[in-house]
């Protein structure tokens, strides 16, 4: 007979188990750093236990919580699973993210966590994170499921950044998959990086680029800001993705390549050459250049909009309000009829 993965008794157990792990790590740590000023015996000696009650909360927080971490730590495994507290796999992994969210979001605390490497080590060896500790990130940068990251030495993690190691589905489940981030490589603010992705080393990721699903950016490449690469998508070592490109599904871009400004290329598109990138670029939308002066100003270098007004390659906007605010700016929007 095949038992089921979930259980009614395992659902009850585990909220009972929750508000227990709470009491604990809060109240643990509070009657700790009280109980020194409880038994001083003079007020010098009290006024001593309150100034060091801070730093003895947070190390109780610290302790507590990583210790109670460590009997659930194995439910932090990759795959998809029912958000169910009487899942074999979904309750202890709750339980396991009860003791984490205790102290992210107690932010003085993780503020200090983060702040002194004696503890930040501590913390996150206690909760299961085996990689290098030699990177930076911040109390708003987005992190969960510490067995699974692997975040190389050097690496910086921008404020509001987010390490997006698990999704919730609207069918009710969860999905959850390892995320890398290479050595010295570079994820800007407000950066989302997907599940079962992965960064090379020396790699950067602009200010709001979001990466979806088992995403790959290769060794030293760039992607710029406000990009869309989405689930699957491949980027090799050595590339320039600039500023406003979409990558769809499955797309590939080849070593060495650079993807101009505001590129779409298609799902499962692949992009062996500059030639096969630049044919994607906005302004082969215009008309390939036909002459040697317009192929010196057609990829790569400022155009404005005069320039293609006289080349006849573009029609200005009707309004003259439109106009005033595009006439003769460098090309960054362009309106067609």
């Amino acid at each position: 007979m095949v038992m089921s993965p979930v259980s009614k008794i395992r659902r009850r157990l585990v909220g009972s188990l929750l508000a227990l792990q709470l009491s604990a790590i809060y109240g643990g740590s509070a009657g700790l750093a009280w109980l020194p000023i409880l038994v001083a015996p003079s007020h010098v000696t009290r006024s001593l236990a309150a100034l060091a009650s801070p730093g003895i909360f947070v190390l109780a927080l610290v302790v507590i919580a990583g210790c109670l971490s460590r009997f659930t730590k194995g439910a932090v495994v990759t795959g998809k699973f029912p958000r169910d507290l009487g899942h074999v796999v979904y309750g202890p992994r709750r339980l396991y993210g009860i003791c984490w969210t205790s102290l992210y979001y107690c932010a003085a605390a993780y503020h200090a966590i983060l702040a002194i490497p004696t503890l930040r080590r501590l913390t996150f060896r206690l909760f299961g994170y085996v990689g290098d500790l030699n990177f930076t990130c911040y109390p708003d940068t987005w992190i969960r499921d510490l067995p699974l990251l692997d975040i190389g030495a050097g690496a910086y993690l921008g404020n509001r950044a987010t390490l997006g190691s698990n999704i919730c589905l609207r069918t009710g489940d969860i999905v959850i998959g390892r995320i890398r981030i290479g050595s010295r490589a570079m994820i800007g603010h407000m950066a989302v990086i997907g599940l079962g992705d992965q960064i090379g080393d020396d790699a950067e990721i602009g200010v709001t680029t979001t990466l979806g699903v088992n995403v790959i950016v290769g060794a030293r490449s760039k992607i710029g800001a406000r990009c869309g690469l989405d689930h699957g998508a491949i980027v090799g070592a050595d590339c320039v993705v600039e500023s406003a490109c979409v990558l769809g599904k499955k797309a590939i871009v080849a070593d060495g390549v650079t993807v101009r400004f505001g590129s779409i290329i298609p799902a499962t598109t692949i992009i062996r050459t500059q030639l096969d990138a630049d044919r994607y670029a906005p302004e082969a939308a215009y008309r390939s250049p036909t002459s040697e002066r317009e192929s010196d100003t057609y990829v790569g270098s400022p155009t404005t909009l005069d320039d293609l007004t006289s080349r006849g390659v573009y029609r200005s906007p009707k309004s003259s309000r439109a106009q005033e605010v595009h006439r003769g700016s460098q090309l960054s929007v362009i309106q067609f009829e």
